[in-house]
């Protein structure tokens, strides 16, 4: 499946290869952050300057890269959202995707207005908040 990754605010492409690009800042540090763009594949690429500044549990803010807005989940703090479209179907209605900010915590949900879809080991600790009757923002 060849998944579009969007910015929800001003809709720009995030993956025009194989690696979803991001800005990631810590602690007044900032970086660019390459991402797999397969669900349930936590490999992340980064400067190793700004990845030396991380440690597991601590909680990162994302970026897009075009627009510089904050891809941090309105009504979830915890989480930061992306927009996918699966392109190589036509019409294809965009999911919302909220995936953790938390270094090393593999929890990602994936939402169509219909169903929601979980990925990574410690998903399974939010599955009452990203219920289909959670607050997606739709």
């Amino acid at each position: 499946m060849a998944l579009s990754y969007h910015c929800p605010k001003c809709d720009a492409l995030l993956n025009p290869n194989e690696r979803v690009v991001l800005i990631a800042s810590y602690n007044n540090q900032k970086g660019i952050v390459l991402m797999s763009s397969q669900l349930g594949d936590y490999q992340v690429i980064c400067d190793k300057g700004f990845c030396h500044e991380v440690a597991a549990g601590d909680t990162i803010d994302f970026i897009c890269p075009v627009c510089h807005g904050s891809l941090t989940a309105k009504n979830h703090e915890h989480f930061a959202e992306l927009k996918i479209v699966n392109s190589e179907k036509e019409n294809h209605a965009p999911c919302l995707l909220r995936f953790s900010r938390v270094s090393e915590e593999h929890a990602t949900f994936l939402y169509d207005g219909d169903s929601v879809k979980e990925f990574g080991e410690e998903a399974g600790g939010f599955h009452d908040e990203m219920t289909i009757e959670g607050d997606w923002g739709w």
